[in-house]
């Protein structure tokens, strides 16, 4: 199968197209920069200069031969030069989708979105995700959904976003912390999944007649809450620092200064806004119809940090 993934060069493209490759099948990548030399997987078609957020940058003739299409493209957090929620999430997947359509890609378009993603969240983040979700249901594509709890791999955002706040208290310079912050309790639920276990199902979707037109959340084998997380990045590597919990609304006025003095805060108030829910599913889809046996946290610290890691709590 030749296989179109967007935002190639960003951690889960990058691993997708890997992982694509390894499976048999032929890949181009799209993304606005092309990925250094180190980073490049061999065999894959790299277009770069694509930002899914301006039309014009996009063209039906990247698509032409290809089977299914699968659009990874998000930001975490709004920033300058046209990095907004609306842009990229919206008008990227709905510039995509028009590509696909005009170049009649057929067999499957698989788009990555998130567990919360709901037309009445409080973060826009996830309505933003929604929408995006709905362009897709409503595009007359066979369609693959998926809304994964928070990603674990090498070189991912999240993992490094924890060690910055382990570390030095996700400021974005790094120097010594006293205490690692915690927004609120600390008592949210999260359901993390490795990389190469929700690559596993997404690859399975393209041949798989029974996703077709399906939204399935997948998450890991342990749910955890965020005090876990921290405790077991902080044990991989080996910081000994005490948790000093932070209420959300004086976190609120914090970021509300941060994002107007800093063009990447640590934290937004849209993330915030997501901490108010737990990410986690009922839902079994990753060993019901990908037959994929979850890894658990602690088997994640392991593989990015070796013997160091922890086994943390099951929240």
């Amino acid at each position: 199968m030749h296989v179109l993934v967007t935002g190639a060069s960003g951690f889960i493209g990058s691993h997708t197209v890997r992982v694509l490759r390894a499976a048999g099948h032929q890949v181009r990548g799209l993304s606005r920069r092309k990925p250094a030399v180190g980073m490049q997987t061999h065999g894959v078609e790299y277009i770069d200069g694509v930002d899914v957020g301006d039309a014009s940058t996009i063209t039906s003739s990247m698509f032409e031969g290809v089977d299914a299409v699968v659009h990874l493209v998000g930001i975490i957090q709004e920033g300058p030069g046209g990095q907004t929620f609306e842009r990229i999430h919206v008008a990227g997947t709905r510039n995509v989708v028009a590509a696909a359509t005009d170049a009649g890609v057929g067999m499957r378009f698989v788009y990555m979105s998130a567990i919360g993603a709901s037309a009445n969240s409080a973060a826009k983040y996830s309505r933003t995700k929604f929408e995006a979700e709905e362009i897709v249901r409503h595009s007359g594509l066979p369609y693959t959904i998926f809304r994964p709890s928070l990603v674990i791999g090498p070189h991912g955002e999240f993992a490094a976003q924890m060690e910055g706040l382990v570390r030095h208290g996700g400021l974005p310079i790094p120097v010594p912390f006293p205490f690692i912050p915690v927004p609120g309790d600390g008592e949210n639920k999260f359901q993390p999944i490795w990389i190469d276990d929700l690559l596993a199902c997404l690859t399975e979707s393209l041949t798989n007649a029974t996703a077709a037109d399906h939204t399935y959340e997948v998450g890991g084998a342990t749910q955890v809450t965020f005090n876990d997380l921290l405790a077991g990045f902080a044990t991989s590597l080996g910081v000994k620092k005490p948790f000093l919990h932070a209420p959300i609304p004086i976190l609120r006025v914090a970021a509300t200064v941060m994002e107007a003095t800093m063009p990447k805060p640590p934290v937004t108030r849209d993330q915030l806004a997501n901490l108010s829910v737990d990410n986690v599913t009922d839902s079994h889809a990753i060993s019901d119809v990908f037959h994929v046996s979850p890894w658990p946290f602690s088997q994640m610290l392991e593989a990015l940090y070796g013997s160091g890691a922890t086994k943390v709590p099951v929240g």
